[in-house]
């Protein structure tokens, strides 16, 4: 019985990561690999990301039907191709994708430009926890660097330790993240 629930815990704890990262997180991400600019404002709303040539909307694969008026309108705004970015988390996600494309085909919007993530950018599913961790410690190493982050957190830890910029911890641990003062336990020697 105890196996069973460390595997059934084991799962949860995977399937939770995987879509912890808000779309924000998504969005700055691919921002930086298609040298575009970020929540550009317009009538109505703000564009996801915004380059020379399109107007970006990003969504998780299962908000595919949100997109698609958004790329529309953001297009429209800002006089570019509308465009929008799937993020797959796994193979059934690629459902999503399809329905989108079927969609945008029905409708005769040839023009919306539609890129899966990870798959067009040279990585695959398998990939992505690693390209996503490596650009997630060095936007918190950054953020710590110029005074943006109060607290750090230990996630390697189990009790998800938390340390003040005091502290001989504060990031300098193999896993962890820029937090507030709600996430994890207090530190025992800084207090955190």
């Amino acid at each position: 019985m105890t196996k069973m629930t460390l595997v059934l815990s084991y799962l949860l704890y995977v399937t939770i990561s995987l879509h912890a990262q808000p779309e924000s997180y998504y969005r700055d991400l691919l921002a930086t690999e298609l040298r575009g600019t970020t929540e550009h404002k317009v009538e109505g709303g703000r564009v996801d990301i915004i380059t020379d040539l399109y107007a970006i909307e990003v969504k998780r694969a299962s908000d595919w039907k949100h997109s698609i008026g958004q790329a529309l309108w953001y297009g429209l705004q800002t006089n570019k191709t509308p465009g929008i970015i799937l993020i797959m988390k796994t193979q059934d996600d690629r459902k999503y994708g399809i329905r989108l494309q079927s969609s945008l085909d029905y409708a005769g919007l040839s023009n919306v430009k539609v890129w899966f993530y990870p798959e067009d950018f040279g990585a695959s599913l398998s990939k992505v926890n690693s390209i996503e961790q490596s650009y997630k410690q060095k936007n918190n190493l950054t953020r710590s660097r110029n005074g943006g982050c109060t607290y750090w957190v230990n996630t390697g830890s189990k009790k998800k330790t938390r340390h003040n910029q005091s502290c001989r911890w504060y990031n300098n641990t193999k896993k962890g993240r820029c937090a507030d003062t709600k996430e994890g336990s207090a530190c025992g020697q800084c207090g955190g």
